[in-house]
């Protein structure tokens, strides 16, 4: 980030599961990567690098995510239907109709 090595990231993803993507795995690559790059045998392109990660890693972290949302989304539908009272409700369900003229 800002043409500055980011160490904290990079072993932070590849905790993750994440993993570089070697040269000879996408060839077509090759002349676009970085000559000067910290990772030789690796895509490296304006300071970022190509990385990898299985399928089921990418399921397992949007399943974790999914549950999470649920639960944050049930806390605080509990949260406010606790607090709703029948004398003044916090969510007004309302009711319109229309009706076109009738005959005079």
């Amino acid at each position: 980030m800002l043409n500055q090595a980011d160490p904290r990231n990079l072993s932070s993803k590849m905790r993750e599961g994440w993993e570089p993507v070697r040269v000879e795995e996408q060839p077509k690559y090759r002349l676009l990567a970085d000559p000067d790059s910290r990772f030789k045998d690796n895509i490296e392109i304006g300071g970022l690098l190509l990385c990898k990660s299985p399928t089921e890693f990418v399921q397992q972290r949007a399943e974790y995510v999914r549950r999470q949302t649920q639960s944050q989304t049930d806390a605080v539908d509990n949260s406010l239907m606790r607090q709703s009272d029948a004398r003044m409700p916090l969510f007004k369900d309302s009711k319109s109709s229309t009706t076109f003229g009738r005959g005079q």
